[in-house]
C-alpha cells in the first residue's frame, strides 16, 4: 500500500521521538555503542532498496527521498535530546556551563586542549558555579569534603560509573563495577601487597633505584629529562614485581610497549570523558586513532599467553582461559597503571626542593644521619615523608576520576538530589585545595605534617590514595618505591634546572587522563662528594 511522502517524513520524525523517549533515555547505552551505529548505517542502506522494490522508485530518486526521511529521523532525534537535557532532565536545575548540559563531546573537545588539564577546568568551575556543577548531560561534579566522603567512604553505596568500562571486555580489580567481584579479587591482590610481601620484594626496589642512580651518573652534565628516568625506573620496577618481564628501560632506552603506552594513551585519553566513543571507535575497522590501543593490547594478550605457556598444569589452563577477560585485566593494569603515583610524585618533589633550598637541605640532613639502605630507616624520616605528602597533597595521581553513581532510588549531596544513573565526579586536585581543608593551599610547605599542623584545618581531607572499600592497595609499595629513589637521588645528585628552563613544563605539559603524566622536567647533575 502506497503511503505519501509526507506522511512517511512525519514518520520518520515519530521514529526519532520513539528511539529518545523509548530506548535512549532510558539508562547507560555506552557498551551498546558500536551496535547502535550498525543498526542506523543498516537501516540507512536497507532503506532506498526497499523503497526501489515496493514503490517503484529509480535507484537516484529511492536515495534522495531516504535521505529526506533519514534526516528528519535524526534532527527529530536530536530536538528531542537537547531539548529533554536542556527542560525536563532531572538536573535541569543544577548549574554549569551551558554547553556541557547538551552534550559531553563539549568535554571531551575542551580537554583535547593540553594547555588546560581536566582537574584544572574542574576547579575553574567551581569558583564560577559552586560545590554542584552539572558537567555533563548526566553529570554533576561535587566539590568538599563532605560530598567526598559520602561518595567515596566506607559507608558508600555508590558504584563505579560507566567510565570502567573503558576495556571492556576486559576487566580488573580497578575496573571492575561488581561489588562482590571486586570485594572476591581484592582480598586475593591483599596477600601481594601484605607487609611481609612488601619486605620480600625490598632488594629488587632497592636494586632498580641503584640501576637508575647508575644510569644517571653516565649522563652527568648533560641535559636530561627527569620525568622519564623516574618513569623508566617505576615502570621497569613494576614490570618485574608484578609481571616478571624486564621492560629494560633503564639499561636500553625506552621499551616499544612504554612508546605504545604512551602514544595510545595521549590520543585516547581525552575519550575518557565519554566512553561510549571508544566503544564505537572499536567497533570500527581501521581507525586510525584506535590502531595504538589494538597494538598495546595485542602486545598484552601474547605476552601473557606466553607467560602462562610456562605453567605445566593444563587443568589450570581451563580456569585460566574461563577467566582470560580478568588476568588479562589485571595484566594491563599492573602494565598501565601501577607505575603513575610513582612518576608522578618523584619529579614533582625534586623540582619543590629545588625551588626551597632550605627543605632540601633538611631532605639531606635527614638521610645523612641514617643507612638509607635501612629502608625502615628512611621510612621513619619525618620530614621525606613531609614533603612527600606534601607532594601528593598538590600533585594527585587521580586527580580527577573516580567517577561514581547514586545508589538505587538516588541521594541528597551538598543539598541537591542526584539520581540514580547519574555519573559524580569528585576530583581530589579541588579538595586538597580547598581553603577549607589547608590554610595557603596552593603553597607547598611540607611543615603543615611535621610542625606547623595549624596549616591543616581538616586531616580527614587528605586521601591521595582514596578511602573506602576502593582505597588503592598500592599505597604502601609507591610510597617505598618514591622514599628508595627519592634517597638514593638526592643523597647522590646536586640537581639544577637544565640551561633555558624552568622546570614548569612538568607541570603546564601534564595531562590528566584519569592518571596524571607529568610533562618534562629537564635537568643536569652533578655528582655529590659525600662522606
Amino acid at each position: 500500500m502506497f503511503i505519501p511522502f509526507t506522511n512517511q517524513i512525519i514518520s520518520a520524525a515519530a521514529a526519532g521521538l520513539i528511539a529518545h523517549w523509548g530506548y535512549f533515555v532510558h539508562g547507560e547505552r555506552d557498551l551498546q555503542a558500536a551496535n547502535i551505529a550498525r543498526i542506523h548505517i543498516l537501516a540507512a542502506v536497507v532503506l532506498p532498496y526497499l523503497k526501489c522494490q515496493l514503490e517503484d522508485l529509480s535507484a537516484r530518486q529511492a536515495i534522495r527521498e531516504s535521505f529526506i526521511l533519514d534526516t528528519a529521523y535524526v534532527v527529530a532525534l536530536f530536538i528531542s535530546i537537547v531539548f529533554y537535557r536542556i527542560f525536563l532532565s532531572p538536573l535541569r536545575n543544577v548549574p554549569g556551563p551551558f554547553a556541557m548540559r547538551i552534550s559531553k563531546l563539549v568535554h571531551v573537545w575542551t580537554n583535547m586542549d593540553l594547555t588546560l588539564p581536566n582537574c584544572k577546568m574542574l576547579n575553574d568551575l567551581r569558583a564560577e558555579y559552586g560545590d554542584v556543577v552539572r558537567t555533563g548531560p548526566n553529570e554533576v561534579t561535587l566539590f568538599g569534603w563532605e560530598a567526598y566522603y559520602q561518595i567515596h567512604g566506607p559507608e558508600s553505596t555508590c558504584e563505579r560509573s560507566a567510565y570502567y568500562d573503558i576495556l571492556h571486555p576486559m576487566v580488573s580489580l580497578d575496573t571492575t563495577r561488581d561489588p562482590v567481584a571486586h570485594a572476591s579479587r581484592r582480598k586475593l591482590w591483599e596477600h601481594a601487597f601484605s607487609i611481609k610481601a612488601l619486605d620480600q620484594n625490598l632488594s629488587l626496589v632497592y636494586e632498580y633505584a641503584d640501576s637508575l642512580v647508575e644510569q644517571l651518573h653516565k649522563r652527568l652534565g648533560t641535559p636530561i629529562d627527569l620525568s622519564l628516568w623516574f618513569e623508566y625506573y617505576s615502570f621497569d620496577l613494576m614490570g618485574m614485581l608484578g609481571l616478571t618481564i624486564d621492560f629494560k628501560n633503564l639499561r636500553e632506552g625506552e621499551h616499544p610497549i612504554l612508546w605504545l603506552w604512551h602514544v595510545a594513551h595521549k590520543k585516547l585519553g581525552a575519550l575518557n570523558y565519554a566512553p561510549w566513543i571508544k566503544h564505537l571507535l572499536m567497533g570500527i575497522p581501521f581507525v586510525e586513532r584506535m590502531k595504538y590501543y589494538h597494538q598495546f593490547m595485542t602486545w598484552a594478550n601474547d605476552e601473557l599467553q606466553r607467560n602462562i605457556q610456562v605453567s605445566s598444569a593444563p587443568a589450570e589452563h581451563g580456569g585460566i582461559k574461563k577467566n582470560w577477560n580478568w588476568i588479562l585485566g589485571d595484566f594491563v593494569l599492573v602494565v598501565a597503571a601501577g607505575s603513575d603515583p610513582v612518576r608522578q610524585v618523584l619529579p614533582c618533589l625534586i623540582f619543590y626542593l629545588l625551588r626551597q633550598p632550605s627543605q632540601l637541605a633538611l631532605v639531606r640532613e635527614e638521610l645523612g644521619s641514617i643507612d638509607i639502605r635501612d629502608y625502615h630507616a628512611v621510612q621513619r624520616l619525618k620530614h621525606l615523608n613531609a614533603c612527600i605528602n606534601e607532594t601528593l597533597r598538590l600533585n594527585p595521581a587521580v586527580p580527577s576520576a573516580g567517577l561514581r553513581n547514586p545508589p538505587k532510588g538516588g541521594m541528597t549531596v551538598n543539598g541537591t538530589f542526584i539520581p540514580e544513573g547519574t555519573t559524580i565526579c569528585t576530583p581530589q586536585y579541588s579538595l586538597f585545595r580547598d581553603k577549607a581543608n589547608f590554610v595557603e593551599p596552593e603553597e607547598w610547605i611540607p611543615e603543615r605534617f611535621t610542625t606547623r599542623p595549624e596549616l591543616i584545618l581538616n586531616k580527614s581531607a587528605f586521601v591521595p590514595w582514596t578511602i573506602g572499600k576502593r582505597a588503592c592497595l598500592g599505597k604502601n609499595l609507591s610510597l617505598m618505591e618514591i622514599r628508595v629513589a627519592a634517597a638514593l637521588t638526592l643523597s647522590q645528585f646536586d640537581v639544577e634546572i637544565a640551561p633555558g628552563e624552568d622546570g614548569t613544563k612538568l607541570f603546564t605539559q601534564a595531562t590528566d587522563y584519569f592518571t596524571t603524566t607529568p610533562g618534562p622536567f629537564d635537568v643536569t647533575l652533578k655528582s655529590r662528594k659525600t662522606a
